[in-house]
């Protein structure tokens, strides 16, 4: 009986070890389960969410808002944000002029060239698509919204942020820009300037996506589909770069195509 008994004991004891180690485990989860690599930078990840427009099949809403997103206390942070509009018929286009991003009380700053436009016809009727990029020095610490104004009422629209710290207290010091009709994918080439750096990038669709990230390392920080109205969604990510050189984000989804893709790319320098 006391053998049994011992016998018992040592898987049981292995057990409790495993999970131990994993809960002392220095990686994370993000928020849409994705599992985080150690950083190879000084950069930090803070935090990610994103929000679609909530509009009803042929009403149209003014403003989308992040809820309750929140801002560490890490030092040297930035917050960058993508924003995507669509609507539909020329007549309409002035809707989409993005009026404001802020944060709590705090406006964000549109990063320069960062906008793409780009129209398509379909069905007799021509549909058009904006995504732009924007950032902020130093966010306020704690819980706050994050909301987009748009020139007036539209059909569709996301906002996704990335919150990240140690970073270089500057506007991001390298985009590009991409842009792609009818494909399941889209790849998007970036020549990084600094040693540790992260790349942040956000691709906007004008259908509902399947997304993911197919470069090595590269992590899907938030996944906001529309369930409604436009069907529209919007999916971004980061990269740590451990040097500077050309660096490609890949983008890729098994089935439908998208009917419109933009996708913005930006360098974040490390603080130094």
């Amino acid at each position: 009986m006391t053998s049994k008994r011992y016998l018992f004991t040592i898987p049981l004891a292995i057990c409790i070890f495993y999970l131990i180690a994993c809960a002392s485990s220095s990686d994370t989860v993000t928020k849409d389960g994705t599992k985080n690599v150690p950083p190879s930078s000084e950069i930090q990840f803070d935090y990610a969410d994103g929000e679609s427009l909530p509009v009803q099949q042929h009403q149209q809403k003014q403003a989308v808002t992040i809820r309750d997103f929140r801002v560490g206390d890490g030092q040297n942070r930035i917050l960058i944000v993508g924003v995507h509009v669509e609507e539909k018929g020329g007549e309409n286009v002035n809707d989409m002029v993005i009026a404001s991003v802020t944060c709590g009380d705090r406006k964000l700053t549109l990063l320069a060239d960062s906008e793409i436009e780009l129209s398509e016809m379909w069905r007799g009727d021509e549909y058009f698509l904006k995504v732009a990029l924007y950032y902020l020095i130093n966010p306020p610490s704690g819980t706050h919204d994050i909301k987009v104004t748009y020139a007036g009422p539209v059909r569709s629209g996301n906002v996704g942020a990335i919150s990240l710290y140690n970073a270089q207290q500057t506007a991001p010091v390298t985009l590009v820009t991409n842009e792609q009709k009818k494909q399941k994918k889209i790849i998007t080439q970036i020549t990084t300037k600094n040693d540790g750096a992260w790349v942040v990038d956000i691709v906007g669709c004008g259908h509902k996506s399947k997304l993911r990230p197919k470069t090595k390392d590269h992590i899907r920080r938030f996944n906001t589909q529309e369930q409604t109205g436009g069907k529209s969604s919007m999916v971004g990510g980061t990269l740590a770069v451990l040097n500077a050189g050309e660096v490609t984000l890949h983008w890729a989804q098994p089935l439908r195509t998208i009917n419109r893709i933009g996708h913005m790319v930006v360098e974040i320098a490390p603080y130094r």
